[in-house]
């Protein structure tokens, strides 16, 4: 028994002192197969980091273009307008990291100094981070409470011959509402809001007699790892007055552009592995040539085609583990410069990646080493010693 024992201690040590001569001999094959491996392992590291945190980053960044949630009266209610403080009491719910920004809206006609104009009333710092695309000459107005400025649309502007920095009288007959603004700036926004002038919403609903009111309110909502309808639901059941929902439109078209980038880095990372299995392939079979005769010469003396086999798997194997350690370091560190490149932000590590890469990077190295192996196996040591 304590034979057997010494026996298998000696042939394990053997086996290592191969091993590691083997990689030692062969540097620049060895090195080869190692960057291989290292560079697909990296670039599958930094297209996984960035796939399990693309969704997060892309909703933020396409909230960017507009709102994507709806806040407004029951259909059918019997007034237009609902209650403002149960809008923001309702806009409160949604949780604050997930909300990029919100206002309420109220609006209605008022004559200006050459004609009639839509008045909206909004909450300024919402709409700032609601509508960051607007094109605004001048600035923004920048707290709520700004009772005596006002932002107008580029259309309006032009064809009342207004600039930043003049004054504007707001008139409202039906109220008896007179009052002259100061313009803060002018937007451009490409859409219906270039001809309407803009009030914090307490002076729309002054002017307007809609004191507390707003017709309804929009909202940015970051929709990755946020179950919107849910949210809606909620906010239904609390405030049954109102009418929550998200904007499908915006919704779908957010989760296309996602998919389709999703997809596309999927297909880059298998071509990746691809082009990484042909070329540890292509080493592997050099290597098994050169060492035809050490192949024949270990047969000779007592070896197996299991002991090949191992013998040849544990390199590959060894090589792998080290260039996909390697290559997962580097592929970090490539997916924090795609970050700051894409998103202006740094990608979160995610432990799902480490089996993402590990599994495939390894999976395509002992496939390389397949048809290098099972020519080892079929090298007959008769005629390899006969340098036959």
């Amino acid at each position: 028994m304590a034979d057997v024992k010494k026996e298998s201690v000696t042939r394990g040590r053997m086996f290592l002192l191969v091993l590691f001569k083997s990689l030692k001999i062969r540097k620049n094959r060895v090195a080869i197969t190692f960057f291989s491996i290292m560079i697909g392992a990296s670039v599958i590291t930094a297209l996984s980091s960035v796939y399990f945190d693309i969704s997060a980053k892309m909703s933020r960044e396409l909230r960017a273009y507009g709102a994507n949630f709806f806040i407004g009266p029951k259909a059918g209610a019997e007034s237009r307008t609902t209650d403002a403080g149960a809008i923001r009491e309702a806009v409160a719910l949604v949780p604050a990291d997930k909300l990029i920004g919100a206002s309420p809206y109220i609006y209605g006609v008022v004559r200006l100094d050459l004609g009639d104009a839509v008045l909206a009333g909004v909450d300024f710092v919402g709409l700032r981070k609601l509508s960051p695309y607007w094109q605004v000459e001048g600035k923004w107005i920048s707290v709520d409470f700004d009772g005596e400025s006002c932002m107008i649309g580029k259309t309006l502007a032009k064809n009342m011959e207004l600039k930043v920095g003049d004054s504007v009288n707001v008139i409202k007959n039906e109220t008896g509402f007179q009052k002259s603004l100061t313009i803060k700036g002018i937007a451009e926004t490409g859409q219906a809001e270039d001809e309407q002038i803009f009030v914090n919403l307490e002076l729309a609903g002054e002017i307007l007699g809609q004191q507390g009111k707003a017709n309804h309110a929009m909202l940015s909502i970051v929709s990755e790892g946020t179950d919107i309808d849910s949210l809606a639901r909620n906010m239904e059941g609390k405030f049954p007055g109102l009418d929550a929902k998200p904007i499908r439109k915006v919704s779908h078209s957010d989760g296309k552009i996602l998919d389709k980038i999703k997809g596309l880095m999927a297909i880059v990372a298998v071509i990746i592995l691809t082009v990484t299995t042909l070329c540890v392939m292509t080493t592997l079979i050099a290597i098994v040539s050169e060492r035809t005769r050490e192949i024949g010469l270990m047969k000779a003396i007592g070896a197996d085609d299991r002991d090949i086999v191992r013998q040849f798997l544990s390199e590959t194997l060894t090589i792998g583990l080290a260039g996909v350690a390697a290559g997962m370091l580097l592929g970090f560190l490539l997916a924090q410069a795609l970050g700051q490149a894409v998103f202006g932000s740094f990608i979160t590590f995610r432990m799902m990646v480490l089996p993402v890469t590990l599994v495939p990077s390894i999976a395509a190295a002992l496939l390389a080493a397949a048809l290098p192996v099972r020519m080892a196996v079929r090298v007959v040591p008769a005629q390899v010693l006969k340098e036959e």
